[in-house]
């Protein structure tokens, strides 16, 4: 069995490895051999290799950090009071054996912030435009059985695990919890947790119709579902029927999805599950009268069971959890959460992070009320309902509402053109189809005009597709498909001998969406002769035109900065081609068979699911995925690498000044108030 190690040498930094005698001492019980005080940076010859295919032939849990010494522990003084008082137990009994150590290049990159050990206490102050959501909050919170600095998997590194370990064919996967870790409410995590969720959770036709998809062969619906081992209190074994390296992913950043996923606490959830609760308990009786039923358990157990998409919802009050902040009761539109006594991370000086008592939000009821306490200093930090435009008014208000801004990288690209390619109209059909028409869309794009414009001329033009602004060439390929007859107005004449109209339609999910659709389709006008007509719909209306397949084309973000990774679904170009999403899914059975280069794309998609993340294998296919949209340009994507202005108190400490802006909300245990 071959063990996957981290690739990069900012994690290394930062895990106490001291030499060989030093590393040895991280093979050994973690109980026998107390880490240093104070940890160091490798040498050269330490540092680890770049790609899981290079790595040497050691145990995940050697590359991890170490444990500080149980006496040099420090906890909030919040807890500190609570155990004085005897409402908690000590923090040795609290922390696992092993806890995982925060310092510099762990949870985000050691280049993009300049680290400091943090001081406690405080509120982190939010808003939110949505009931019972904060986006922020939720990604800040969250967690999984493995990590990586930022939002990436270039440093892969167990998190809520001690180890993991995969067979030389992707095909077995070994994972080890870290010995006397703890739900939020003291009790222990144990691989019961793990078999109750796939036995008795996913095992449920009842709870579980389907058996998910990411724990099944290949990651496919049609897959067979994984076999599950116990091999004791800490150690399961996932085994699948062929190569699926990319189950790395999934137990990873992918998504946003969390530990949950694979372990749940049994010892709370049993409590509404029938295998172990009968009917006529007492407290399973309540809850059926709570929710108005008879004995349809199973929505008991539903309503009651807290996935990472609920850590933010009230109802997840008292839910025993792993994250760093646990919810509490709240007021009417307010979300409150407060530390987890048994978080189990700790930074480089033994204090137990976080570092931040408590976080709240304030829901408001629109975009414009979210800014007008932004601007009034009412917010620690926000990332989510940022935009460009609002540069402006950040930085005339920096000093009266004391906040800060730094123009980070975006996890995607702001604004793309999704083609539905399958829609019910043979002339449509036709037309876009016909690769000329969509690389004339691309030369007849004039994106410099798009990126001053809209986006402060901060950002550069595509490299997935052909970018360059090409008048002459845009319209010969217009002319030599044979759309070269223009009606009474000026506008080119379709197939059937009628004007061809080409809708932008889109749900201004951002403020920077309708501009780009209304300028993109006055270029096409006025560059191509395509009759153009912007269409903005809400987004329930939005979604029943797509369920119905009668969306030509939608205009929204586009993830592409993010397949490096294969952490997203944008690649395979079916995300507004519901025929063949539909095809694809159901393995021909239903929808409409796509042409080879679309099943070219889903064949590159599971070479990359069986390889593990940053193999040579995921490389090769990563690249030819990229020349494949290069050569066909399913979507037609306006700008890229257009900065996220990130919002934040200038009072806070440990926030990133670079990198991915979304990738520093993942490390908000690690914030704290300088003073």
């Amino acid at each position: 069995m071959k063990s996957l190690v981290v690739g990069r040498r900012e994690f290394l930094r930062m895990c106490g490895v001291l030499g060989a005698s030093a590393l040895a001492a991280a093979c050994a019980p973690a109980e026998a051999t107390p880490a240093p005080e104070k940890v160091a940076e490798p040498t050269a010859s330490e540092a680890a290799p770049t790609t899981a295919s290079e790595a040497a032939p050691t145990t995940a849990s050697e590359a991890a950090p170490t444990t500080a010494p149980a006496s040099k522990y420090q906890e909030a003084p919040m807890l500190a009071e609570m155990v004085a008082a005897g409402e908690l137990p000590p923090i040795e009994d609290r922390l696992p054996v092993d806890p995982l150590v925060v310092g510099p290049g762990l949870l985000i990159a050691e280049e993009n912030l300049d680290w400091e050990p943090g001081k406690y206490g405080g509120t982190l102050r939010f808003v939110h435009a949505g009931v019972d959501w904060n986006p922020d909050i939720f990604i800040m919170d969250n967690e999984n059985l493995l990590a990586a600095p930022g939002i990436g998997l270039d440093g892969l590194y167990p998190n809520l695990v001690q180890s993991y370990q995969v067979s030389e064919d992707n095909t077995e996967f070994t994972f080890t919890l870290r010995k006397g870790l703890k739900w939020s409410d003291g009790v222990p995590v144990t691989t019961e947790d793990v078999r109750f969720t796939f036995e008795d959770v996913y095992g449920n036709e009842d709870i579980t119709p389907t058996f998910p998809q990411k724990f099944r062969d290949g990651g496919r619906l049609d897959g067979e579902p994984v076999s599950l081992t116990i091999v004791d209190d800490f150690t399961w074994k996932l085994k699948f029927n062929e190569p699926y390296g990319g189950l790395l992913r999934e137990v990873s950043v992918k998504g946003w999805q969390g530990y949950t996923d694979s372990l749940r606490p049994s010892h709370f959830l049993k409590k509404y599950h029938i295998k172990y609760t009968p009917l006529d308990d007492p407290e399973m009786q309540a809850q059926l009268k709570r929710l108005g039923l008879t004995d349809e358990w199973w929505q008991v157990f539903a309503n009651r069971n807290c996935n990472n998409w609920d850590l933010v919802n009230p109802r997840s009050v008292n839910y025993p959890v792993l994250y760093a902040w646990r919810a509490v009761e709240g007021g009417d539109q307010v979300l409150r959460m407060e530390r987890n006594p048994y978080y189990f991370k700790v930074d480089t000086e033994g204090k137990q992070l976080p570092y931040v008592d408590r976080l709240i939000s304030q829901q408001v009821m629109d975009m414009e009320a979210l800014m007008l306490k932004v601007l009034a200093g009412e917010v620690d930090y926000i990332r989510e309902s940022t935009g460009l435009n609002k540069l402006p008014l950040y930085k005339q208000n920096e000093q009266s509402a004391g906040i800060s801004f730094n123009l980070m990288d975006n996890h995607v690209d702001p604004t793309a053109l999704f083609i539905n390619h399958a829609l019910d109209d043979p002339v449509w059909r036709q037309v876009v189809r016909d690769v000329r028409f969509r690389q004339a869309l691309t030369h007849g794009l004039n994106r410099k005009e798009i990126l001053d414009s809209i986006y402060y001329g901060l950002g550069e033009f595509p490299e997935l597709m052909p970018s360059e602004y090409d008048h002459d060439k845009a319209n010969q390929l217009l002319d030599d498909m044979g759309l070269d007859q223009l009606d009474a107005d000026g506008f080119r004449i379709g197939p059937d001998g009628n004007t061809f109209l080409f809708p932008i339609e889109h749900h201004a999910h951002a403020p920077d969406i309708g501009p780009v659709a209304e300028l993109m389709a006055a270029q096409w006008s006025e560059n191509l002769k395509l009759k153009t007509e912007v269409k903005q719909y809400d987004s329930q209306l939005g979604g029943q035109l797509y369920a119905a397949n009668e969306r030509h084309t939608s205009v929204s973000w586009m993830v592409q900065p993010m397949w490096a990774d294969g952490t997203w679904t944008d690649y395979v170009g079916t995300e507004y081609t519901l025929r063949w999403y539909e095809w694809m899914n159901t393995q021909g059975e239903t929808g409409e068979e796509p042409p080879e280069e679309i099943k070219e794309l889903w064949a590159l998609r599971d070479a990359r699911t069986a390889a593990v993340p940053y193999s040579d294998d995921d490389a090769e296919a990563y690249a030819a995925i990229r020349q494949n949209w290069y050569e066909n340009i399913w979507t037609i994507l306006m700008v890229e690498k257009v900065p996220y202005a990130m919002v934040y108190n200038s009072n806070l400490g440990n926030i990133a000044h670079s990198g991915q802006a979304i990738g520093c909300n993942y490390c908000g245990e690690q914030f704290f108030f300088k003073s």
